[in-house]
């Protein structure tokens, strides 16, 4: 009898877990994002975020100045402005805070998401979740703060909305109604691609649940809501922002679409594997120092019950093209506005909403196969994803902390060497050679915003040193990088105007003065050395070499 009792409480407890596997398996995916994203130190602030959070939002009357609407730069994407102004500024001193709750909201939106499509007969999601939360090539949309701002409540909110229309459906209560009204207005007011990915997912949950004329109500108010943020973006379309990036395409369409496929292509493919190869091997270095027993334990054991549960999860039933079309649509929609808008301009992040659709079509091929072997085969590749997965993004983040670090010490022995000459003067300008976009020392994969340091842009610099010095208004500091061209007439024959230096290789900044050299100038250190020319390109311009 003891004997029956005792099997009747071990299947009892495997049957609570089994019902609870959902959660187990969050539960253990959100412990694997703390140690990917906290491992190797506090959140630190790189590229957008020095000029958005240090420099821009100081003080609550510049926080009100630069989210005025209509406005040049800041009248776009108006609660990414919100949460920039009144959320993100406020805590520049504590960006690790702001980091955390990204965190959360990643994971609570995505597993919104999954639990919206588990309601209309979505098997799974392990791998959904895992591409979304945990890819290391994701972690520009989803770590760094000036995008993840963005590109992550925009998630949260598209998941509140989906399960509230969901249960608006199941329910027949109009307050869900209501709660799809207000989160899917939300969710359109961050980001654009997200927009695409709103669309997908209501579509998809009116198409699966919708009986008469009367369920359709939720697609006028999803109407609504595009047709709102269109007339505030064509309100604003004087932005600079909308203007260089959010221009439709009035180019020759094959060749644009050629281009995009291509960098596309190249995202998925040889930069996800230089990303992976670079970040494991520093991610396993960061693991492997000290208490690495510890670490490796925790890593593996997470990884472990996410794979487990995940498995477990997976519900038995037949194959569904309906499924499988949504995960589809879901990744060419979160391509689509690259190819229809002018730039072609392709930063990670513009790829990330891609990855709802490929974990979405895994997840249910993954049906495809007998249960029992679907359950294995999903436990084995979900734990040993999250495992690699979480280690090298580690390597990833150690590559933004230590470019932070660079930043900072670049920055303060610019301020150091210019105090005499006054670096707060709004009536000088600073220009510094030898600029790098990324630092040799991280030895980074290069893509575009991938990383980026202060040194080769004038707003992360000039952000970075009014932060420091605590100045709310500064000149700018101007960085030449190689082939970079600038105006510099007239203020280049106007003495005591300019300030020149060089970053020398091994991270010491020294003065330099230029010396004429018919129509173009000489760089000089102050023992004569050269540094390199500055080529006159025109009247007012010049170009950097070295």
């Amino acid at each position: 009898m003891n004997q029956i009792n005792r099997k009747s409480k071990i299947s009892s407890f495997f049957e609570l877990l089994s019902s609870h596997c959902e959660y187990i398996m969050t539960f253990a995916l959100g412990l694997l994002m703390i140690v990917q994203r906290f491992l190797s130190g506090v959140y630190k602030p790189v590229m957008d975020d020095w000029f958005l959070y240090g420099d821009l939002y100081k003080g609550i009357s510049n926080r009100l100045a630069n989210f005025s609407i209509p406005n040049e730069k800041f009248a776009i994407r108006p609660l990414a402005g919100v949460f920039d102004c009144f959320v993100n500024a406020p805590l520049f001193n504590h960006l690790w805070i702001v980091e955390l709750f990204l965190t959360f909201s990643l994971l609570f939106g995505s597993f919104l998401i999954i639990k919206a499509l588990r309601r209309n007969n979505f098997a799974s999601g392990g791998f959904f979740l895992c591409l979304v939360c945990l890819f290391p090539v994701g972690l520009e949309a989803t770590y760094w703060i000036a995008a993840a701002t963005r590109v992550v409540y925009s998630l949260l909110f598209i998941g509140c909305a989906t399960l509230s229309l969901d249960y608006c459906y199941k329910s027949d209560k109009v307050k869900f109604l209501v709660m799809f009204a207000v989160f899917g207005m939300l969710s359109v007011c961050f980001y654009e691609p997200a927009i695409v990915v709103y669309i997908i997912l209501t579509l998809f949950i009116v198409w699966n649940n919708y009986k008469n004329k009367k369920d359709l109500l939720p697609l006028a108010i999803m109407a609504a809501h595009i047709a709102i943020i269109g007339i505030y973006y064509i309100l604003n379309s004087g932005s600079g922002e909308i203007e260089s990036r959010g221009g439709f395409l009035e180019t020759d369409i094959l060749e644009h679409t050629a281009l995009v496929t291509d960098y596309t292509k190249n995202i998925f493919t040889d930069f996800t594997n230089s990303i992976f190869k670079n970040g494991y091997d520093k991610g396993m270095i960061i693991v492997f120092g000290g208490h690495k027993f510890i670490k490796i334990l925790l890593i593996a054991i997470f990884s472990i019950i996410f794979g487990l549960f995940s498995a477990v999860c997976i519900k038995k039933r037949k194959f569904s093209w309906k499924i499988l079309v949504l995960g589809i649509v879901m990744f060419f929609g979160g391509l689509s506005l690259n190819y229809i808008l002018g730039s072609d301009r392709i930063p990670l992040r513009l790829v990330f909403f891609a990855y709802l659709g490929i974990g979405i079509v895994i997840d249910e091929l993954i049906v495809l196969l007998p249960l029992s072997f679907s359950r294995i085969l999903c436990a084995v590749l979900l734990t040993v994803s999250a495992f690699s997965f979480t280690v090298t993004g580690i390597g990833e983040v150690s590559d933004y902390q230590k470019t932070s670090d660079i930043d900072v010490a670049l920055t303060s022995q610019l301020i150091n060497l210019d105090t005499k000459e006054n670096i707060t003067n709004t009536d000088k300008n600073v220009y510094v050679f030898s600029g790098q976009h990324y630092y040799d020392e991280t030895k980074c994969v290069s893509w575009l915003d991938h990383i980026r340091g202060v040194s080769g842009n004038y707003a992360d610099f000039t952000g970075c040193m009014r932060h420091i010095t605590g100045a709310a208004n500064t000149n700018n500091v101007m960085p030449f990088t190689y082939g970079d061209i600038h105006k510099l007439k007239p203020f280049i024959d106007i003495e005591g105007v300019c300030n020149f230096y060089n970053i020398e290789y091994d991270r010491t900044i020294v003065p330099v003065k230029l010396v004429a050299d018919g129509d173009n100038y000489i760089i000089k250190r102050n023992d004569d050395s050269i540094v390199g020319t500055l080529t006159k390109v025109d009247d007012v311009s010049y170009q950097f070499f070295n």
